[in-house]
């Protein structure tokens, strides 16, 4: 299933809100892409959501620009981990859909944001089904 973090802007009263151009992220896609790394170590797919935690806290103090070549090197991590047989080729394909949207232009930020958030979700379904 195809993840699409992609987004736009609206102003509702007087403030910015981010809209998803796909309504069924954080449930149904969430869902499927928990079902398919269903061979990924629970403790692997937590690992890498610390990760992605603590990149969002040095974005928030380093700024995006300084934080986005860390973000891409989770392609490498996740690499390392298929070769160690604790992270799946599932597991990879979801990562590497997320991570070639996040671009370092002006909707990076927004767009790892989506990813977090879209990875808190499929580790919640992923947590709950076994």
């Amino acid at each position: 299933m195809k993840i699409n973090l992609s987004f736009k802007k609206e102003q509702r009263n007087g403030k910015e809100v981010v809209i998803l151009n796909d309504k069924r992220l954080y449930d149904e896609v969430a869902q499927h892409w928990a079902n398919s790394i269903n061979r990924t170590k629970k403790t692997q797919a937590r690992n890498f959501y610390d990760q992605i935690l603590k990149l969002d806290e040095k974005i928030k103090s380093d700024g995006f620009d300084s934080v986005y070549p860390f973000i891409k090197m989770l392609n490498s991590k996740v690499a390392y981990g298929v070769s160690r047989r604790v992270v799946s080729k599932e597991f990879q394909d979801m990562m590497t859909q997320c991570l070639e949207q996040i671009k370092q232009d002006k909707n990076g930020e927004q767009t790892f944001k989506n990813f977090k958030i879209f990875f808190e979700a499929v580790l919640g379904f992923f947590k709950g089904s076994n």
